[in-house]
């Protein structure tokens, strides 16, 4: 696989995509740009696509902005941490998200604007995972218990991803739920991609946060710590959610992003094709090796 990793690339998207300016902005779409394909009276040309900067949510988040604009929909893409996006989410500043990691992750957000939301189904055909993890080289490291007895040699820190994420606040818990001695080190999902790689070249000891799906997986050798205490939860789903009144007014969209299904081995692809060749070219050879399935979305 080249070296050029979608979630290292993540900090370069703001100069290739078109962002709303700020979550208080919304599609201002009047209805003289209605779809004409009987999406409903209200039914909007421009579409808000929220996103963070998780690998699957940046690769689907690309892939359906490719497929709407071939539909002739205007699609704007807007990174938020995951409190502002759900905030901009039901308030319909935002339309849809891609990634909601459930029963845990994002749970919190359900509960405070799920009112607002409606979910548009399960897309990863496939269990989610979460957790410590590192690399298979640290033979006698296979229990977040074991991280007790190398702090000195990771230097008293797990390397962790944004400081928003549902993920932090479940790492958060573990060192506690532990009584670990290691501070967890909140950064960015690039900057902890980053560190694992230069790590692993070196074969040096290391801890991060992790998830699968995830590229990194089939990149380097790895194995997460196992969580006697489930502090991390259980394995779960991700889900589509969207703004319920945008979702009333664009059935026809709604409708497409309901029959959207990946497989591990699909979403995998489309994520290397990404790393491979950038987010428009790296889509687009996807979507031409996949126009079955693309089509069972939007024909269906």
């Amino acid at each position: 696989m080249n070296a050029k990793k979608l979630g290292m690339g993540i900090g370069t998207l703001g100069t290739v995509i078109t962002l709303v300016a700020g979550c208080g902005t919304t599609n201002g779409t009047s209805a003289s740009n209605n779809s004409s394909s009987g999406s409903g009276s209200g039914a909007s040309k421009t579409i808000t696509i929220g996103y963070i900067t998780w690998d699957e949510d940046v690769a689907a988040t690309y892939l359906w902005k490719n497929l709407l604009e071939s539909k002739g929909y205007t699609v704007q893409l807007q990174q938020l941490d995951p409190g502002p996006l759900f905030a901009g989410l039901s308030k319909d500043n935002l339309n849809v998200f891609f990634d909601t990691w459930l029963p845990d992750t994002h749970k919190q957000y359900i509960a405070q604007y799920g009112s607002q939301l409606t979910s548009l189904g399960k897309w990863y055909q496939g269990s989610t995972t979460e957790g410590f993890v590192v690399p298979t080289y640290m033979k006698n490291v296979n229990s977040i218990l074991d991280l007790k007895n190398i702090s000195n040699q990771i230097q008293g820190k797990i390397v962790g991803i944004e400081a928003g994420a549902g993920e932090t606040g479940l790492a958060q818990q573990a060192i506690k739920d532990y009584g670990l001695p290691e501070t967890l080190q909140t950064s960015s999902t690039p900057a902890m991609l980053a560190a694992l790689k230069k790590a692993y070249d070196a074969k040096q000891p290391i801890v991060v946060t992790l998830w699968s799906p995830h590229w990194a997986f089939s990149q380097y050798k790895l194995k997460y710590l196992s969580d006697p205490k489930k502090s991390f939860g259980a394995g779960g789903w991700i889900q589509t959610e969207a703004n319920k009144n945008w979702a009333s007014s664009n059935p026809t969209v709604v409708k497409w992003l309901k029959n959207f299904k990946l497989t591990q081995s699909q979403l995998g692809q489309l994520e290397t094709d990404i790393n491979n060749d950038g987010d428009t070219q790296g889509v687009q050879e996807w979507v031409s090796a996949n126009q079955s399935l693309v089509d069972s979305w939007l024909n269906s």
